[in-house]
């Protein structure tokens, strides 16, 4: 609990002040330990700071992975589908959700220059991805997904709508109306439904 508190404190410093002004003395303060028994936990200050990036990171992929997969969970018709889908899509449209984004980002960008960093992002994406596809698959073993779409397939394709989704606001040539992106990922989740027999009578 303690290394965890001190992660936790270590990447609230590194949001507010970032990597540069990063001060070990504040991280200690506000997890209410000694800077002697932070060291304990840590062999120096770039550790405390390559453990809190991956920490971070987790921390962000596995909320963004809540809520991408949580509405998933109790799926068992197509309209079932249907409706989680539409849940996801507005969820993910929360402006918190790009911060999450950029985050995450950050993170990556980071761990390029940090061997511990790296390695501990890179067992958070395999943590991730496992849990991911455990909620995913059962959409696959139940019929549900369109033909020829695999549930890693299925995952793949809004993981990289909404883990990898970029800041579209102002002005440029990729700019959209919200109204109109809403409805383009609501026809894409469509088309990755299984069509029911009432479905296919239009």
């Amino acid at each position: 609990m303690t290394r965890d508190t001190i992660l936790k404190a270590a990447a609230q410093e590194i949001e507010l002040n970032g990597m540069t002004l990063f001060r070990v003395k504040r991280v200690a303060y506000a997890a209410g330990i000694s800077v002697g028994l932070l060291y304990s936990y840590f062999d120096d200050r770039e550790d405390l700071i390559a453990c809190a990036i991956s920490h971070r990171f987790r921390e962000v992929l596995r909320g963004l992975a809540e809520t991408f997969t949580n509405p998933l969970m109790c799926v068992k018709t197509t309209e079932d589908l249907r409706q989680a889908l539409r849940i996801i899509i507005a969820e993910t449209q929360v402006p918190a959700r790009t911060e999450a984004r950029i985050q995450r980002i950050e993170s990556m960008s980071f761990a390029r220059h940090n061997p511990t960093a790296s390695q501990g992002i890179a067992e958070a994406k395999r943590e991730i991805a496992d849990l991911i596809v455990s909620r995913v698959k059962p959409l696959e073993d139940a019929r549900l997904l369109a033909e020829g779409m695999s549930a890693v397939a299925f995952a793949r394709i809004w993981y990289a709508l909404f883990f990898g989704q970029i800041e579209l606001e102002g002005e440029h040539a990729l700019a959209v109306n919200p109204d109109e992106w809403f409805l383009a990922l609501t026809v894409l989740a469509e088309a990755a439904i299984r069509k029911e027999p009432s479905d296919l009578a239009f």
